[in-house]
């Protein structure tokens, strides 16, 4: 009879292990079929959500964002890809530069992802790591600028989706600190995107941007729960699914509340030329006046648009509105004795090395660094 008792105990064991083994490697199955295809974006997938919720440390399965309340977001800090930490610990790409400037030739670098580095894997690839190595060459090799400067740093301030707006507030409570020598702004496609394909526009544009870029962990002892994929898995599905959505920072879809306080038609504002009421406009000429403010000197990078790409075949409004940023982020460089960088389609020789509408591979970067190079030494030398 104990005998008997004992071999069902066994089996209940047995059968309970197999039970919870099973809802285990379902809820990992739920886990991983949400996250095959990663946010072109953000770290959006099921495995990073459980990861932001459980407090996870792992480099790997941070947030690409993190939301602040007045900065609205910016790379979060140490943050890594394939391996590959690509952000420091003050919330920008690449290495970190010190806040108080020093004896070296300091030049920041202010855009959305096209100056970040979208298309590279790694932060050095990138044109603003690219233009620091070709600054700090030239000047070791230069016995005058060696005298001067004990050589070059370089902040990419470049941040994924960014507009024209974020780009202002960024260096008004951020970037304006660095005190850099020159100034490299690189802006103007992510506006023309949203306002091509706008909805329910608002000069702040909050019509789109999420309000989240970020999960914070959560407290004990449900942050323990998330251990289980199982739990995970049905915890993320019944209150953060939304969360999980691709393309929001660039449309919320409808899912989060905003203030519609304008009803401006913007066609008709472009069409005569009422710059005012026009968002990019008003946002970089603020920006240009900051920045010449604060006695740095002033270089825009224009910020062309792949024309053989596929998109510009079905987005004649984008590149429209594209052009129409350049043309008036030049005007408004030499009202403020800013500094025009020769860059366009052409200056790319290879044409594949864009890898989209807007981004560069290494090479491409390199070269863009290297004309970016070109315009600043002049300025460097005179300086």
């Amino acid at each position: 009879m104990k005998l008997i008792i004992s071999r069902l105990f066994f089996l209940r064991i047995a059968l309970i292990f197999i039970v919870i083994v099973s809802l285990e490697l379902l809820g990992y199955a739920g886990l991983w079929l949400n996250s095959r295809s990663l946010d072109w974006l953000s770290n959006k997938s099921y495995f990073h959500i459980r990861a932001m919720l459980a407090g996870c440390n792992d480099a790997n399965m941070r947030p690409k964002f993190l939301t602040l309340p007045y900065l609205g977001y910016i790379p979060f800090p140490g943050y890594s890809k394939n391996g590959i930490i690509q952000h420091n610990e003050d919330g920008y790409r690449g290495k970190k530069i010190a806040l108080m400037k020093g004896n070296k030739f300091r030049v920041l670098c202010i855009g959305g992802s096209t100056t970040y580095g979208f298309g590279v894997d790694s932060p050095a690839q990138a044109f603003p790591a690219r233009l620091e190595v070709l600054l700090e060459n030239y000047i070791q090799k230069d016995t005058t600028l060696s005298k001067q400067y004990s050589g070059a740093e370089v902040i990419n301030a470049g941040l994924d989706a960014s507009t024209s707006a974020d780009e202002l507030i960024q260096y008004l409570l951020k970037y304006r600190y660095y005190r850099a020598d020159a100034v490299v702004v690189h802006s103007g496609i992510n506006d023309a995107l949203i306002l091509s394909s706008a909805k329910d526009f608002q000069l702040d544009y909050t019509h789109y941007r999420r309000i989240n870029f970020h999960l914070e962990p959560l407290s004990q002892p449900m942050r323990f729960f998330m251990k289980s994929y199982f739990i995970s898995y049905f915890a993320i599905q019944l209150f953060y699914n939304n969360f999980s959505l691709e393309g929001d920072e660039y449309g919320h879809q409808g899912r989060q509340t905003f203030c519609k306080w304008t009803d401006l038609n913007m066609d008709s504002i472009l069409k005569n030329k009422q710059f005012f009421y026009y968002p990019f406009y008003k946002n970089t000429r603020s920006l240009f006046q900051e920045i010449a403010s604060d006695g740095s000197q002033l270089f825009v990078l224009p910020n062309v648009l792949n024309i053989k790409s596929n998109k510009m075949k079905t987005s004649g409004k984008y590149y429209e509105l594209s052009n129409l940023n350049i043309a008036l982020s030049d005007s408004l460089c030499r009202e403020f004795g800013g500094l025009i960088i020769p860059f366009s389609y052409q200056s790319i020789k290879s044409a594949s090395s864009w890898v989209d509408d807007c981004h560069l591979d290494a090479p491409g970067e390199y070269e863009k660094a290297v004309i970016v190079f070109e315009s600043l030494t002049p300025f460097l030398r005179k300086n």
